[in-house]
């Protein structure tokens, strides 16, 4: 196998809000896209707010049939569970920093996958289509993003002399919600193709994935054969085994005992590394937990140090973006997926306990 590197768009300008539409005409099959973004922060700040709130939306396309469809988010957390590695994650909160992250999306089990990956040819009109909304968590300006800094890059990772693969891994969302203080939240799954992993996203800050829906259970024919019937800690801590814990640079701008975003939602923590030297700090944890964190910063005599610093420093956890994977069979063995195509009605019924939660049920299918 021979494999190259083919550039759809380098560093292309995106619209502050918009949708950038690539055609995707490589005649070779592709086991992957390479997508990158940066933007530039405002002259003041960029607090909590990542590159991956801001591209809501990548889609691949034929037609007016999706193939693919994740936010940036989405797409992140997926490659995590996928490949036990945290994505090229470069988050920044500086006056003026560049924050850059970039993710596989991935047509395979993995990058070269001979047994499952994408090719173009078998489309009338594929295209890739990236929406994005610069002010979707905060207004464009001095404390957000700068206008007209949104850049993204393409690259299909490429492969020559392999036969096409009659199959590829799609991901798709499923259904989005808000969560509620109590209930059930029931979705309704596909019945068209076998399903490899689901992937359940519950964000609050201050709130664990958990605590937000504390019971999950897929059902199918009104209960006739029930895949799982958990609580969702229990289902966490089984992820965290299975997949491990992940570690990123992150650089925030915050000041004594000021909650700061954090991308990890369960057992965060963050690790000060080097900040600014004006005098001698002394900088300890206060408490990381939920998405959240806080610092305690103090000159050496123990006066709180009240005004915004830059911080470099580590960032650790597991359920990126507050996500929990439930993987349907072995990752690797296919013929271990779950086929939902015997059943009539599939249904992920979700016990609800926190109100105003951002949800979704994304899944990944053999198609």
């Amino acid at each position: 196998m021979k494999t190259r590197d083919a550039v759809i768009e380098y560093q292309k300008v995106l619209d502050d809000s918009g949708t950038l539409i690539k055609d995707l005409d490589l005649v070779d099959p592709v086991s992957a896209l390479y997508l990158e973004f940066q933007a530039t922060n405002g002259s003041t700040s960029n607090k909590g707010n990542f590159l991956s709130d801001v591209i809501t939306k990548i889609e691949i396309t034929d037609g007016s049939e999706v193939l693919y469809s994740l936010s940036l988010a989405q797409l992140e957390a997926l490659y995590f569970y996928k490949t036990k590695r945290v994505p090229a994650l470069f988050p920044s909160e500086w006056a003026s920093g560049i924050t850059r992250h970039g993710v596989y999306l991935l047509f395979g089990r993995y990058l070269w996958d001979p047994t499952y990956n994408m090719d173009f040819r078998r489309w009338t009109n594929p295209q890739l289509k990236i929406t994005s909304n610069l002010a979707a968590i905060t207004d464009v300006g001095v404390t957000g993003f700068t206008t007209g800094t949104l850049k993204g890059t393409v690259v299909a990772k490429v492969m020559e002399d392999v036969a096409s693969a009659p199959s590829y891994l799609q991901a798709k969302e499923i259904e989005p919600f808000t969560s509620a203080s109590s209930g059930e939240k029931r979705v309704d799954l596909w019945l068209d193709y076998p399903y490899r992993l689901l992937v359940l996203r519950a964000h609050k800050q201050q709130s664990d994935v958990d605590e937000i829906i504390t019971d999950a259970k897929l059902t199918a024919d009104a209960d006739k054969y029930v895949m799982f019937n958990r609580k969702v800690k229990q289902l966490d801590a089984e992820a965290l085994n299975e997949f491990g814990v992940g570690r990123f640079k992150h650089d925030i701008f915050t000041q004594h005992q000021a909650a700061f975003r954090l991308l990890f939602n369960k057992e965060p923590f963050y690790t000060p590394l080097s900040w600014e030297d004006a005098t001698p700090e002394i900088i300890g944890a206060r408490y990381f937990w939920s998405s959240e964190g806080k610092l305690d910063i103090t000159d050496n005599a123990g006066t709180a140090i009240t005004s915004d610093m830059k911080i470099t420093g580590w960032e650790e956890g597991h359920a990126l973006h507050a996500t929990l994977p439930i993987p349907l069979g072995i990752l690797d063995v296919p013929q271990t997926w779950f086929d939902p195509r015997p059943y009539k009605k599939l249904e992920l019924v979700l016990t609800q306990a926190v109100a105003s939660a951002a949800c979704s049920v994304f899944c990944e299918q053999v198609r």
